[in-house]
C-alpha cells in the first residue's frame, strides 16, 4: 500500500485540529499540571478515533464518491476496500484501548465517541441530524481530554462542559457549511453554518468574560475578533457564490482555526501554568496548514 493514498484517506492535516481539543480539556481539569504518559495516551486515543472516522466515512460513501469524488483513494482503486475496513476497525479499537489506560471515564467517553463517529458515518450524516452528531463528536473529544479525572462528579466545578458545548456548536456550524462542499451549495445552509460558527465564537467570549481575569479576557477578545474576521473574510465570498472551491477554502480556515480557539480556552481557564500549553495548541495549526497544501482536508 502506497503512503500518499493512505495519508489522503486519513485526511492527515485535519488530525492536528483534534489535539487542541484534548489539550484544552486536560489542561482545564488539571489547572495546567500535566502527567506526560497520561496526556500522551489521551492524544493517541483522540488521534485513532478521529482517523477511524475518516476511514469509515469513505467506506460508507464509496458509491457516492465514485460519482462525485472519483479522485479519492477508494474509488480510484489506490487502496483496497477490505484493507481500508481493517484499518478503520483497528484504529477505532486502538482509540478505546488508549483511553482505557487513563481512567474509567476515559474508556466510557471513548466508547461513546466511537459509537457517535460510527453512527454519523453510517447514517446520521445523511439526515438533518448530521451536523449535530458531528458537533457532539468534537464535544466528546474535548471531554476525552478531561477524562483524566477519576469521577465524573469532579467536572461540576469546572467549565469543561460549557467549553465542550460551545465547541460542539462551532463544529456543527462547520459541518452544516460543508454539507454540499463538492457541488454547488445552497445559500441558506451556508449562512446557517456561518452563523453557528460566529455564535460559538461569541459563546467563547462570554465564557472568557465569566471565568477569566480581566486582563486575560481582554487578550481573549482580541484573539476571538481576529479569528472571526479571518473566517468571515473567506465565508462571505463563499456564501455569495456557493461554488465548491471558495466553500472548501472556508472550511479549511474554519478547521484550522480550532487550534487558535482552543488556545484561547486554555489561556482563559488553565491558569498561568497553562500558557505553554496554549502556545502548543496554537502552533498545532502550523503542520496542518503545511500538510493541507499537499493532502486535502475535506
Amino acid at each position: 500500500m502506497k503512503m500518499m493514498p493512505l495519508l489522503r484517506l486519513l485526511r492527515l492535516p485535519a488530525l492536528f485540529t483534534t489535539f487542541p481539543d484534548v489539550l484544552a480539556g486536560y489542561v482545564i481539569i488539571g489547572h495546567g499540571e500535566v502527567e506526560p504518559v497520561e496526556l500522551a495516551c489521551l492524544l493517541a486515543a483522540s488521534a485513532c478515533l478521529y482517523l477511524s472516522g475518516m476511514v469509515f466515512n469513505d467506506l460508507f460513501d464509496l458509491e457516492q464518491d465514485r460519482r462525485e469524488r472519483p479522485h479519492r483513494p477508494l474509488p480510484a482503486g489506490e487502496i483496497p476496500y477490505e484493507h481500508a475496513r481493517i484499518i478503520g476497525k483497528l484504529l477505532m479499537l486502538s482509540g478505546v484501548a488508549f483511553a482505557s489506560i487513563v481512567s474509567l471515564p476515559g474508556m466510557l467517553i471513548a466508547i461513546l465517541l466511537a459509537a457517535s463517529i460510527f453512527v454519523y458515518d453510517y447514517r446520521a450524516k445523511r439526515t438533518v441530524f448530521g451536523p449535530f452528531f458531528m458537533g457532539m463528536c468534537r464535544a466528546l473529544n474535548l471531554l476525552l481530554g478531561a477524562s483524566a479525572v477519576v469521577e465524573f462528579a469532579d467536572w461540576i466545578s469546572h467549565p469543561e462542559l460549557v467549553v465542550a458545548a460551545v465547541m460542539g456548536v462551532y463544529v456543527t456550524g462547520i459541518t452544516l457549511f460543508a454539507r454540499s462542499e463538492a457541488v454547488q451549495s445552497g445559500r441558506s445552509r451556508l449562512i446557517a453554518g456561518f452563523g453557528l460558527c460566529l455564535l460559538a465564537i461569541v459563546g467563547w467570549g462570554a465564557a472568557a468574560a465569566y471565568w477569566a481575569t480581566v486582563s486575560v479576557a481582554r487578550i481573549a477578545f482580541v484573539m476571538l475578533l481576529l479569528i472571526a474576521f479571518q473566517i468571515s473574510r473567506k465565508a462571505i465570498p463563499a456564501i455569495r457564490t456557493g461554488e465548491p472551491r471558495p466553500v472548501q477554502q472556508t472550511i479549511r480556515i474554519m478547521l484550522l482555526s480550532i487550534a487558535m480557539l482552543e488556545a484561547v480556552v486554555i489561556l482563559c481557564f488553565g491558569g498561568s501554568d497553562a500558557i505553554p500549553w496554549a502556545i502548543a495548541a496554537a502552533v498545532m495549526m502550523i503542520p496542518g496548514q503545511i500538510l493541507s497544501r499537499f493532502i486535502p482536508m475535506t
